[in-house]
């Protein structure tokens, strides 16, 4: 049996369904105030669905039981932070699921991180709680593997966060000339469904990367895609540099300094277990030409 934490988020739940597609057990942990729509697919794939949260440690314990691994991806970032702070689930409730999770005899732990080149000059409420996790995860007797995704293509060159490619209208970070590196939500599912079973992915710590693409590169290839002009408004590194140090809440605080990281540019290489897994990540090429908007010929 495999318990997937974080279930019916977008990256849960494609871990639940990948491995429900190759025929394993798989237990979901879902919430009382979970998405239906989320909870009523995972039901369909014949995950075993147990109500629970990581602000309750009795109900980690009982997710738990009869478990042989762990795949947790459960973060609060996108969560009302008045009910959900990153100190009370990122830290204390993964934490709390960790040490659950060794109690029940569970064999092997899968962590979804990420890199250490967000942390900035000091450590955010995200960062420490990200680190206060891997370091429990190292100290302890299970077999672990700390997967670093970086920057989710989906989200980082979403409208979300200010690239509308359905608008024509994106903002960049910084100077948008340095190489980031990119990766998909899928790919990083697929990465951490291999892990379970990989001797390259025991007991260590693997950043994972799809493609490396500077953001004003993934523009022009918008450009080209769609056949017309996008709008740019550009955030100097200074302007985010301020609104690090005005910034009053935990994830405030967490977020511009993966924006900073972003804006000065991120680049790191494909591991030995990556190059191993059998399948070619997604390109950031790919990723355009799956949602770019092709100009109108009327």
């Amino acid at each position: 049996m495999i318990l997937v934490v974080g279930s019916t988020g977008s990256l849960g739940s494609s871990i639940c369904e990948l491995l429900r597609a190759q025929g394993r057990a798989v237990r979901g942990l879902c919430r009382p105030s979970s998405d239906l729509a989320r909870v009523r697919t995972l039901t369909s794939l014949g995950v075993e669905l147990v109500e629970g949260d990581l602000k309750d440690p009795a109900s980690l314990a009982r997710a738990c039981e009869g478990v042989d691994a762990v795949i947790s991806t459960a973060t609060t970032t996108l969560r009302d932070q008045t009910r959900d702070a990153i100190g009370s689930v990122d830290h204390d409730g993964q934490l709390a699921l960790v040490d659950a999770a060794a109690r029940a005899g569970v064999r092997r732990f899968v962590y979804v991180s990420y890199p250490t080149g967000f942390d900035g000059p000091e450590p955010s409420p995200l960062s420490l709680a990200k680190r206060a996790v891997e370091a429990r995860l190292r100290a302890g007797g299970m077999t672990f593997t700390i997967l670093q995704p970086v920057a989710f293509l989906e989200v980082w060159m979403g409208p979300a966060l200010g690239f509308d490619y359905a608008r024509g209208q994106v903002r960049i970070l910084g100077s948008g000339e340095g190489r980031v590196s990119w990766i998909a939500t899928r790919d990083v599912a697929r990465y951490a469904v291999a892990s379970l079973d990989s001797d390259e992915a025991r007991d260590v710590t693997i950043e994972l990367v799809g493609d490396v693409m500077s953001p004003n590169d993934a523009v022009r290839l918008f450009e080209q895609t769609s056949g017309r002009s996008f709008e740019v408004t550009r955030v100097p590194v200074e302007a985010l540099e301020a609104q690090r140090a005005t910034a009053t809440t935990d994830l405030d605080r967490s977020f511009v300094d993966i924006m900073l990281t972003l804006a000065r540019g991120f680049e790191v290489e494909r591991s030995a277990f990556q190059r191993q897994a059998g399948f070619e990540p997604r390109s950031v090429a790919d990723y355009v030409s799956s949602v770019a908007t092709p100009a109108s010929t009327s």
